[in-house]
């Protein structure tokens, strides 16, 4: 008789346990999915903030340099640049949309127009002429020089 009443406590107790393990598991799930959602979303935003960084570090080292290159028409110095960004991102197992990519190059190239070479699309401010006119002493001195013969007979000896 001890030994039933002790198999029957015995089986309350695992009973017991499976209960409790019923009701926590999905109580803890709720609990920590939104919390390993919004790490996971966290991670996935500085893997991606990383990756625009770099695109764009690579996009204004290149600019400059097809920029100044004038075999290149616009577009293909568009494309030359965006192939370089998305190559190298690739190389450092970033994989973007080619929007993105472009996007990055644009930027790059309105920050080299805009701060470092200026904005070329402006009209060239000249001053107003003005009546009082200081003679510029070098074209002075050239025109003295040319016009000057014997200051031309001793260049040609």
């Amino acid at each position: 008789m001890y030994t039933q009443i002790l198999n029957v406590l015995n089986s309350f107790k695992a009973t017991g346990l499976v209960a409790f393990l019923i009701a926590v598991i999905p109580a803890t799930y709720k609990l920590v999915k939104p919390l390993i959602e919004a790490k996971i979303k966290t991670e996935k935003n500085t893997h991606i903030k990383q990756g625009m960084e770099l695109g764009l570090k690579l996009a204004n080292a290149f600019v400059p340099v097809v920029a100044s290159m004038p075999a290149l028409s616009n577009s293909d110095r568009k494309k030359v640049v965006n192939q370089f960004v998305d190559s190298g991102l690739k190389e450092s197992g970033f994989n973007f949309k080619a929007e993105t990519i472009e996007g990055l190059a644009e930027q790059a190239y309105q920050y080299y127009k805009h701060t470092l070479k200026g904005d070329n699309h402006k009209a060239p401010v000249t001053p107003a002429p003005t009546n009082d006119v200081t003679p510029d002493v070098q074209s002075m001195t050239i025109r003295k020089y040319l016009t000057n013969p014997n200051h031309l007979n001793k260049s040609r000896k």
